[in-house]
């Protein structure tokens, strides 16, 4: 009984596999069918593929990560070794820095130079205004209760931004360089080319009445000069560029990055001199009936060999001494004048005689009483005339003096 028991389940198994392959057929047809009108299914296998392709990429991904670490690991090296070339330059560049900071100090202290430090100020947070009575300024929040005053200088870590006009109790107005009302005495950083920078309401303020506009440079850092005594020398304003308007015009600084943080510093306002220097005062000038006195040694003002002005500086004594600088002149032109027809005499006496004695020494006649370059008379007969003494009378010539 056992045994056919077992004949029988086994042989209904490959009937059972049919029936189940049929089943699975026919949901496959059933799902396939469905699947044309609501495509749900081909959603559902794609969530289970992408699933299944996420896992199975990866290691894939893990290989790309690890030949990009691999690939930074090498560029790395070169940006290391780039990085360590500009520290060595840039250490370089300080040590001379140092150098010429230590060399300018002591030619400071030399010369008795009064060098312009900037100082430390304070600093606070600007925020552009939208609408007020300039078309380029802002708001700072810092005002009279930290000490902040009008005309006080505002910058940030690029270079010059404006200065305070309005201060309040917790609030500043700055007018920025840019605004129409700005101006501030610039020069070029190489050239020291002179100039002001004047706003036009563009992010170019113009360099107006340049001292020396062919020396200005294309590129050339602008800096505040202090010519004014309120802002301080030496503050980055830009680049100097010239426009296609053919003006010149400063690139600023201070807008490179957006305005955020300010640093607020004092103006320079040199102080005037506590003595006021009055004009020294002057002879009171002489009476019409007075005799003045002859200014001995009195020159003119302006001439070239000039020891001194006249030490009565009246106008009555600068007359006289240019008289008397006259008379001086005059009298040395006289004594030059006669010395001179003096001089011309006595050589044209001299240039006689030379010709009377040559004109004797060729008829071989001595010449008695002529007078020499010296002003004496010779009346000795010279060695070679003397056999010619008494020459015939037929052969004396007509013009030869008789003894």
């Amino acid at each position: 009984m056992a045994r056919r028991g077992n004949r029988r389940t086994g042989g209904a198994g490959p009937l059972i596999g049919v029936a189940v392959l049929s089943a699975l057929i026919t949901a496959g047809v059933t799902i396939l069918v469905t699947d044309q009108r609501s495509g749900s299914v081909a959603g559902f296998a794609s969530d289970v593929s992408g699933a299944i392709g996420g896992v199975l990429m990866t290691p894939v991904r893990w290989g790309e990560s690890i030949v990009s670490s691999t690939g930074s690991f090498f560029g790395g090296a070169g940006l290391n070794q780039k990085l360590k070339e500009e520290n060595r330059a840039l250490l370089q560049w300080r040590d001379q820095a140092k150098a010429m900071a230590e060399r300018l100090d002591a030619y400071e202290k030399l010369h008795g130079v009064k060098a312009e430090q900037l100082p430390q100020g304070l600093t606070g947070r600007l925020i552009s205004e939208s609408s007020g009575p300039f078309a380029k300024s802002g708001i700072v929040n810092l005002g009279a209760k930290a000490g902040i005053k009008v005309n006080w200088i505002v910058m940030n870590q690029n270079g010059l931004v404006g200065r305070v006009i309005a201060v309040g109790s917790d609030t500043s107005r700055v007018l920025f360089l840019a605004d129409g009302d700005s101006r501030v005495p610039v020069m070029g950083e190489t050239t020291r080319a002179r100039a002001i920078a004047i706003g036009d309401k563009t992010s170019a303020p113009r360099l107006a009445h340049l001292n020396t506009p062919t020396s200005m440079r294309d590129g050339e850092r602008v800096m505040t000069s202090g010519d004014d005594g309120i802002f301080p020398r030496g503050i980055a304003v830009g680049q100097a560029g010239l426009a296609p308007d053919r003006q010149w015009r400063v690139r600023l600084a201070s807008t490179a990055a957006p305005i955020d943080f300010v640093r607020l510093v004092p103006p320079s306002n040199f102080p005037p001199p506590l003595e006021p220097v009055t004009a020294p005062s002057l002879a009171p000038p002489p009476t019409e009936g007075a005799m003045t006195a002859p200014i001995q040694g009195g020159v003119l003002p302006l001439a070239a060999d000039a020891a001194g002005v006249p030490t009565a500086a009246t106008p009555e004594a600068i007359r006289a001494a240019q008289a008397l600088r006259g008379s001086e002149i005059e009298a040395a032109r006289a004594t030059s004048a006669r010395l001179a027809k003096e001089r011309d005499a006595a050589r044209e006496q001299a240039r006689q005689a030379e010709a009377a004695r040559l004109a004797a020494e060729s008829r071989n006649v001595p010449v008695a009483g002529t007078a020499t370059a010296s002003g004496s008379s010779s009346s000795a007969p010279s060695p070679q005339s003397a056999p010619a003494a008494n020459p015939p009378a037929a052969t004396a010539p007509s013009g030869a003096p008789k003894q």
